[in-house]
């Protein structure tokens, strides 16, 4: 009889362990903008040494990314995206501009359960803004080095997510950001080069930056308790609001691609230079 009893006990603890560890009380739930980390997007411009020194371009991508805060990092943002941008390039400084609009859905994939009174498999979510870029540079051979550059965007969003977040904004541990207007900006660096074919071209790009206004989560105005980053304990505010991308650029002819990474997840674009 001892042969069984030991492993049965061994059974009984590992359960009663597993259920201290797991049943940690209600799990909070943070809601914020759908283009959180996810409104700058490289803007192409011409090399000094194009023939042209201002072109048109137009593109459409597809973003995935995660969840728009730590609790909720699982969940999964997906969108298109038109963008129309006009770039111009002058005596060791390039400008550009571009506006867009994006539709895609936020997907419920981490907290919430199907008896959830708050449950939601999928919302809808839109947005259109404009954004911005300039900088200096220097050229060396067939590159241009872009060494200082500021970029900014400005998005408005609308949708049923948006609506989602501002109805359990009250709720017990549901803590939102409810705003529908981001404007980010910050600094560049870009490196950009021609092959032997001055009209195929690769660059990349580097962006750090800040999303300006009142960024932190809250649940009847009292501040999530939740939503700091671990590793270096800021409060929510500065966590969420902090901004970085890396782009990569490719030019063939008249056809583009741009491919970005940043703290939320990836972007895909392809366009049309003319």
């Amino acid at each position: 009889m001892t042969k069984f009893k030991i492993p049965a006990l061994l059974c009984s603890l590992t359960l009663f362990l597993s259920s201290c560890f797991t049943d940690r009380g209600p799990h909070t739930n943070l809601y914020g903008p759908a283009l959180y980390k996810n409104d700058i997007s490289y803007l192409p411009k011409p090399l000094s040494s194009d023939s042209l020194h201002h072109a048109s371009y137009i593109s459409l991508s597809t973003t995935s990314t995660n969840g728009t805060d730590p609790d909720n990092s699982n969940d999964q943002l997906t969108r298109g995206e038109i963008n129309f941008g006009q770039g111009f390039t002058g005596k060791g400084f390039n400008i550009a501009y571009s506006v867009f609009g994006t539709a895609g859905s936020y997907d419920n994939m981490t907290n919430l359960v199907t008896n959830d009174s708050h449950y939601f498999n999928s919302k809808f979510f839109g947005a259109f803004g404009g954004r911005f870029s300039a900088n200096t540079f220097i050229t060396s051979g067939r590159v241009d080095i872009r060494i200082i550059g500021f970029e900014m965007a400005y998005s408005h969003e609308f949708g049923g997510y948006a609506t989602y977040r501002k109805s359990v904004t009250d709720t017990a541990n549901f803590y939102t950001n409810n705003r529908t207007d981001l404007v980010t900006l910050g600094g560049t660096s870009e490196v950009i080069w021609h092959s032997h074919d001055p009209k195929i071209q690769f660059g990349f790009r580097v962006f750090i930056g800040y999303t300006l206004g009142d960024n932190s989560y809250r649940n009847n105005g009292v501040t999530s308790p939740d939503s700091y980053d671990p590793f270096t304990q800021n409060n929510s505010q500065s966590y969420i609001a902090q901004h970085s991308s890396l782009a990569y650029f490719m030019q063939i002819h008249q056809y583009f691609f741009v491919a970005e990474v940043n703290g939320a997840g990836g972007q895909l674009r392809l366009g049309l230079r003319f």
